[in-house]
C-alpha cells in the first residue's frame, strides 16, 4: 500500500510541479523578516462571491494587526487544489495554510500532513471549542484530534420559481416536501411550454446524489470502507427516481445560466449560492428544505482551514491567529451576509445582525433548518474518496444521459469502486 501511495504522489508531483504549479497571489506581501510581520501563504479554493469575501476578510485581518501578513492565493476549485496540495507535499513546498473541501482531506489527515489543533485550543484563552456551532468540530476530528477550523460550511437547498408555480396552479408558499411531490410539481410546470423545464436535478461534485441516496434510505459506503453500497435498494431507488423525473419533466446538470433564466421551475443548489442567486434571478425566488424520501437527510459540505505540519513553529502560531480571526463572530457574520454560507460561530449565529438578516429575508434560515439531519460527505474518512465518488458520478451520468438501467450502471460502478477500495483497505 505504501508503495502505491508513494508512486501516486510522485506522479502527481510530475504532473503539477513541472507545470509551474503555484498560482500568483491575489495580494502582494513582503518577505518574512526579524523586524516585520511573519508572512504566511494560504491557498484557497472558492470563486465568485466567496472569493471576493475571502480576499476582503484576509485584507481585514492584515489591517487589524501588524504581527502576521497572509498572502492569499487562489489555487483553483476544490479538486484542483487537492491535487496541487498533494504535489506540494511530495515537493516539500506546501503553503502554510490550506483551504480545502472537508470531503477531500482524508489523505492529508490520516497521513499526518496537517497539524493537530487540540493544543492550540488548550493554550489560547480567547478561543474555545464551544465557540463553534454544535457538531462542526466533531466533523473535523480524527482519533480525538481536531485538524481544521470550519470556515465555509454549506448544505444544498431547494430553489424554486414562484412565478412558474403560480402559472402552473401550484401554491408558491407550499413547495414540495417529498420526492413524490417534486415529481408532481415538476410535471405541472413542465406542461407550461416546450421551453419550460419542471426541474433541474444536479449531482454537482457528487454530494447532492449522495444526499439523494441517503434520502432514499441507503448509506453510501460501508463504515469500514471495505465496499460501496450502491447496489442496495435505496441507492437504486434514488437514481431511478431522479432518472424518471428527468425523463418525464426535467433536465439534468443544467448550466447556471439556464437556472437563473426563469425557465426552470425548481433546482437544487448549495446555500453558498443564495446571495448570488437572489441577486441574479429576476423572478420571485423561493427557497425550501430538501425533499424527504424514506427519511429526512441532507449532505453538509464546504471547506475548512488547515495548517501544515511541516512549517516552522513561528508560522504555525501565525496561522492560528488567522484561523481564529476568520472564524470569529464578526468575520462569520460578514461571510454569511456576503455569500449565504452557514456561520460556524455560535455567537454569530445568535447575533442581532443574523437575527435581523433572518427577519428581513427568511430564505437565509432554510440551511439552518436542515442542520439537525445533516450528514458529512466523507464521514468514514475514505482515503480514495474522490476517486470512488468519480466512479459514482460517472454511473449516474451514464444512466441519465445514455438511458442505462440504474441497476446495471450502479452494479458496474460498484465493482470498479470496490477494486479501488481493496488497494487501501
Amino acid at each position: 500500500m505504501k508503495d502505491i501511495k508513494r508512486i501516486f504522489l510522485i506522479l502527481l508531483s510530475l504532473l503539477f510541479i513541472s507545470g509551474n504549479l503555484v498560482a500568483s497571489g491575489d495580494q502582494e506581501g513582503g518577505s518574512e523578516s526579524e523586524s516585520g510581520p511573519v508572512t504566511i501563504e494560504m491557498w484557497y479554493s472558492v470563486g465568485g462571491n466567496p472569493q471576493e469575501a475571502t480576499k476582503a476578510l484576509t485584507d481585514m485581518f492584515n489591517a487589524s494587526q501588524d504581527e502576521v501578513f497572509v498572502n492569499a492565493v487562489y489555487s483553483g476549485g476544490y479538486a484542483e487544489t487537492t491535487q496541487k496540495l498533494l504535489a506540494a507535499v511530495v515537493a516539500d513546498n506546501t503553503p502554510d495554510i490550506a483551504h480545502m473541501a472537508m470531503a477531500l482531506t482524508s489523505e492529508f489527515i490520516v497521513n499526518g500532513y496537517f497539524e493537530g489543533l487540540n493544543s492550540y485550543f488548550e493554550k489560547d484563552p480567547n478561543v474555545d471549542q464551544d465557540d463553534y456551532v454544535d457538531g462542526e468540530l466533531e466533523l473535523l476530528t480524527y482519533k480525538g484530534e481536531i485538524y481544521g477550523i470550519p470556515f465555509n460550511w454549506s448544505n444544498p437547498i431547494l430553489f424554486y420559481n414562484k412565478d412558474l408555480f403560480r402559472k402552473a396552479g401550484l401554491d408558491p408558499e407550499n413547495p414540495p416536501t417529498t420526492w413524490e411531490e417534486i415529481a408532481i410539481a415538476a410535471e405541472a410546470i413542465d406542461s407550461l411550454g416546450d421551453d419550460i423545464y419542471g426541474i433541474n436535478i444536479s449531482r454537482q461534485s457528487g454530494w447532492l446524489s449522495q444526499g439523494y441516496t441517503w434520502q432514499h434510505g441507503n448509506d453510501w459506503i460501508a463504515e469500514d470502507n471495505s465496499r460501496v453500497l450502491w447496489t442496495e435498494p435505496g441507492a437504486i431507488a434514488a437514481l431511478t427516481t431522479v432518472k424518471d423525473i428527468v425523463d418525464n419533466s426535467g433536465i439534468y446538470e443544467a448550466e447556471k445560466a439556464l437556472l437563473v433564466s426563469g425557465n426552470v421551475g425548481m433546482f437544487f443548489y448549495s446555500c453558498a449560492g443564495l446571495t448570488g442567486l437572489i441577486r441574479d434571478c429576476e423572478f420571485d425566488l423561493g427557497v425550501a428544505v430538501q425533499p424527504k424520501g424514506v427519511k429526512q437527510s441532507v449532505p453538509t459540505g464546504g471547506g475548512s482551514l488547515y495548517v501544515f505540519e511541516n512549517i516552522s513553529e513561528e508560522k504555525k502560531a501565525a496561522a492560528w491567529k488567522y484561523l481564529t480571526y476568520m472564524s470569529n463572530m464578526e468575520s462569520q457574520i460578514y461571510w454569511a451576509k456576503q455569500t449565504g454560507y452557514l456561520v460556524s460561530n455560535k455567537d454569530a449565529q445568535n447575533s442581532e445582525e443574523m437575527k435581523e438578516l433572518f427577519t428581513n429575508d427568511p430564505r437565509y434560515t432554510v440551511p439552518y433548518q436542515q442542520l439537525p439531519y445533516a450528514t458529512i460527505e466523507d464521514r468514514f474518512m475514505t482515503i480514495p474518496f474522490q476517486k470512488v465518488r468519480d466512479i459514482f458520478n460517472a454511473a449516474w451520468d451514464e444512466s441519465v444521459f445514455n438511458d442505462i438501467a440504474p441497476e446495471k450502471a450502479l452494479a458496474e460502478a460498484a465493482e470498479k469502486a470496490d477494486a479501488v477500495l481493496s488497494k487501501y483497505y
